[in-house]
């Protein structure tokens, strides 16, 4: 597959993004190189780090950026005992830290917000959290004269609050900027909507916490190999506790529903390699009829790859996991995402003969 476009899919899912920086790093480091990412949240973060730095420096500003939102150590001597029990959901004091006090560099409380939700604000104010320190934190990890004219492109998904419909920033179609990542990860009600002109937008999550379909639609002219990066496990084991309960709910609603689109559009992708494989067998006289030329134009002979890879939950993941960014925590996601995309890279069960009829072939790394 000379002729191949190589494409990165990040799913939302905020402080777990750590492991889509390792395999990144893994990628990086084995000469894969990336003609397009699409992101949602946290996953248009790290699209933002990978596509904004050149390649000698992208690994250490990912981890520079990664590193800078680690919190200091928190005594447990500084919380009241009145919190216990939703210091169970938490499982780590930092944590917990990071909820009541905000995190340095990304997003801190809203003095007053909560004091009375009924009151009326700018719509740049309803939330319970300010992420404006998150816009100095990327113009420093990111260079966005680079993102917008490098060799990658960027697109980042969130959701229009007006219409309640997705939507989709591209570098190929215009510039992008800080607002355009803010956008993408402001998940209500923590994060108000971030506003870009005269209209305001939500994290993408919002709408479609895995942007597959974004590459998915679009019209291909090439073969494709597509890494799809998950961070939610919809297949954890069954809840104990309320709040084992409540951290499977919150893994199944943000986990990936790429199985039925992937069944889908593999039914669609194999369904246009067989009619240009018909079209190919039809005589000369059939082939100059203006009827029959709108539907031998539905054949397509591009063959996509996509690699799935879904991060395992860790054994003391908590509700709060997604806003756990604690070193110990970040390092043990980050080195897992390695370790997955070298046993994917080990595989590359993608260069292996298809068959003729194949459009798009799921790979999926068997779980350990």
């Amino acid at each position: 597959m000379t002729n191949q476009d190589t494409v990165l899919i990040l799913q939302g899912g905020g402080a777990l993004g750590a492991y889509q920086a390792g395999v990144y790093q893994q990628l990086h480091e084995a000469h894969t190189p990336l003609d397009w990412v699409i992101g949602t949240s946290i996953g248009a973060i790290n699209s933002a780090l990978i596509a904004g730095n050149p390649p000698e420096t992208r690994i250490a500003q990912m981890r520079a950026f990664w590193d800078s939102l680690a919190p200091e150590a928190v005594s447990r001597s500084s919380f009241w005992p009145t919190f216990s029990p939703w210091m169970n959901l938490t499982n780590n004091f930092n944590t917990f830290n990071a909820i009541t006090q905000g995190v340095n560099g990304f997003f801190k409380p809203r003095f007053g917000a909560a004091w009375d939700i009924n009151a009326r604000v700018p719509i740049e104010e309803a939330g319970f959290y300010d992420t404006s320190p998150l816009k100095a934190t990327l113009e420093k990890y990111v260079d966005f004269d680079y993102l917008n004219d490098g060799p990658i492109r960027v697109s980042i998904c969130a959701v229009d609050i007006d219409s309640g419909q997705g939507v989709v920033f591209d570098s190929k179609r215009g510039r992008l900027g800080p607002e355009h990542i803010m956008a993408s990860g402001a998940l209500p009600p923590g994060f108000a909507p971030v506003k870009i002109g005269d209209r305001a937008y939500w994290d993408g999550g919002v709408y479609s916490n895995t942007p597959l379909d974004v590459f998915l639609d679009e019209e291909r002219k090439a073969d494709a190999l597509c890494f799809m990066i998950d961070l939610w496990d919809p297949s954890e084991t069954r809840p104990e506790s309320i709040s084992a309960a409540m951290t499977r709910y919150k893994s199944i609603q943000y986990a990936s529903r790429s199985a039925e689109q992937l069944l889908i559009y593999q039914r669609i992708q194999d369904l246009q390699r067989a009619v240009r494989t018909l079209t190919e067998h039809l005589p000369a006289s059939a082939l100059k009829k203006e009827e029959l030329k709108p539907l031998m134009d539905m054949g397509c002979d591009h063959t996509i790859n996509v690699v799935h890879l879904i991060m395992k939950a860790l054994p003391d993941d908590h509700y709060f996991k997604d806003v756990d960014f604690s070193v110990a925590t970040m390092e043990a996601r980050w080195a897992a995402g390695i370790h997955d995309c070298k046993r994917a890279l080990r595989h590359k069960s993608w260069q292996k003969p298809l068959p003729p009829h194949a459009g798009l072939v799921i790979h999926e790394l068997p779980q350990e």
